[in-house]
């Protein structure tokens, strides 16, 4: 992912935050708020783009949650998903099969709640390609995995669920650091 990006995401919302104290009892509104504030005044194209994107010469696609929950809001998740599914679309056609690959550091279990919506779209639409889909690699799961799955894993079939490969955090650390290296191109 691009740092830079990333680090202009989070002095917008220590901004934001420091105009507008942090809620204790209307967090999840807050935070879709912030989202919504980010969509304004950054590029929705660039955010998407940073945030899934192919890992070139291979049949990988890459998504990245630390970037996604930057800018994700119900008003965007449609957006997203597509723009997901048109990855996905385009690997098949050059290679038959893809690989989704998701890192979902500093995912939580009140995210997981927050972005059911999304996960349910996502999980239907994208992980639908089931007969070309080769495997799910989950990278940088939180400790709390087994709590937090249960929120999406009813909106997975049993193709699905067989196909998640769960890669612990040392192995998994180099991997998504050479795949936030490709988040600067543009192409499809």
């Amino acid at each position: 992912m691009s740092e830079s990006l990333l680090n202009e995401l989070n002095k917008f919302k220590d901004t934001y935050y420091s105009e507008n104290k942090k809620s204790v009892f209307q967090k999840k509104a807050q935070k879709y708020e912030v989202a919504k504030e980010i969509t304004s005044r950054f590029d929705i194209n660039i955010l998407l783009q940073k945030t899934a994107y192919i890992i070139p010469n291979t049949n990988k696609v890459f998504v990245n949650y630390p970037m996604f929950k930057q800018f994700a809001q119900p008003d965007n998740y449609e957006l997203f998903v597509k723009f997901v599914q048109n990855l996905v679309s385009i690997i098949i056609d050059k290679k038959n099969t893809f690989e989704c690959h998701i890192n979902i550091e500093s995912f939580t279990i009140s995210a997981a709640e927050r972005y059911k919506g999304v996960i349910q779209t996502f999980s239907e639409s994208v992980f639908g390609y089931t007969e070309n889909m080769d495997a799910i690699y989950v990278y940088n799961a939180p400790s709390m995995i087994e709590k937090i799955s249960k929120v999406f894993m009813q909106f997975l079939d049993q193709t699905v669920k067989n196909k998640i490969i769960l890669v612990n955090k040392i192995e998994g650390e180099e991997t998504v650091t050479n795949f936030k290296k490709f988040s600067f191109r543009n192409e499809l």
